[in-house]
């Protein structure tokens, strides 16, 4: 597979390096297009001789899948460098940008014009630098062949799921923009633990093994979230003390308008 990723900061740069430690793409057939040469050096400093273009349109020369990873207000300026230039029977375009539907992707490429290409919005997280994302991809005058490339590319990078165009707000949400929110629990939760006598780098080891517990235990009984916490509750215990306080508090309210407002 040939891969140019347009855009190499933190989604972009993950997509890239995720890809070439799973040996998705080769160093030879990566092109990286970013005014920002600088990106470029990191895979240098690990051994991989990338390509670089800082010029879009001759970037995607040659290219099977491009991955547009620019923030959204920059979509529709690096499409309209790309509409005359893209093979739109040969390549197809994957988006990485929240929140700019199909009908603004094919507007900004000219495709009622001129047709084509297959159009892939893809929302994963940034555990993709890891390999461990779970990534979303709606597909728009997509072919088998180009779908098969699209999964070739995200399917080692992570858990894949595709969802219809309707569902991008909500899985964003939940995944791309959710990762935070974990992120925000873990914080929250070791702070307590100072609060209550630990040391900082000691409380939050305890979050993380106890989280990393829980998730593979709902992986591991194929239980709901509810029947583990019934398992370490009692009437009058502590840790059911502590999830009333919590609600009482707004915990799950708190989570939900959270992910409302993401909309």
């Amino acid at each position: 597979m040939k891969l140019t990723v347009i855009g190499a900061g933190n989604m972009g740069g993950a997509i890239a390096e995720g890809a070439l430690t799973a040996g998705t793409v080769q160093p030879g057939d990566l092109t990286i297009c970013d005014p920002r040469k600088d990106l470029v050096d990191r895979f240098a400093a690990k051994g991989w001789e990338v390509n670089y273009n800082e010029d879009n349109a001759k970037g995607i020369k040659d290219a099977d899948l491009i991955v547009v990873a620019v923030k959204p207000w920059l979509v529709e300026q690096v499409l309209e460098q790309l509409s005359p230039v893209i093979d739109r029977q040969a390549q197809a375009v994957v988006s990485i940008a929240a929140g700019v539907p199909f009908a603004k992707l094919g507007e900004y490429i000219d495709a009622d014009r001129y047709g084509g290409p297959a159009l892939y919005r893809v929302i994963p997280n940034t555990a993709i630098a890891i390999r461990k994302s779970v990534t979303f991809i709606a597909s728009y005058n997509s072919n088998s062949t180009h779908d098969s490339l699209v999964h070739t590319l995200f399917g080692p990078l992570g858990e894949i799921y595709e969802v219809g165009e309707s569902q991008m707000e909500a899985v964003t949400a939940l995944s791309s923009s959710g990762i935070a929110y974990a992120y925000k629990y873990i914080q929250a939760s070791a702070l307590g633990g100072v609060t209550l006598g630990l040391p900082e780098e000691m409380a939050l080891k305890i979050v993380l093994g106890t989280v990393e517990g829980a998730v593979e235990m709902l992986r591991h009984n194929g239980s709901e979230p509810q029947e583990e916490i019934n398992k370490v509750t009692t009437p009058g215990g502590i840790t059911l003390k502590g999830l009333e306080a919590m609600e009482k508090n707004g915990f799950t309210r708190a989570v939900t308008a959270g992910l409302e407002a993401t909309k």
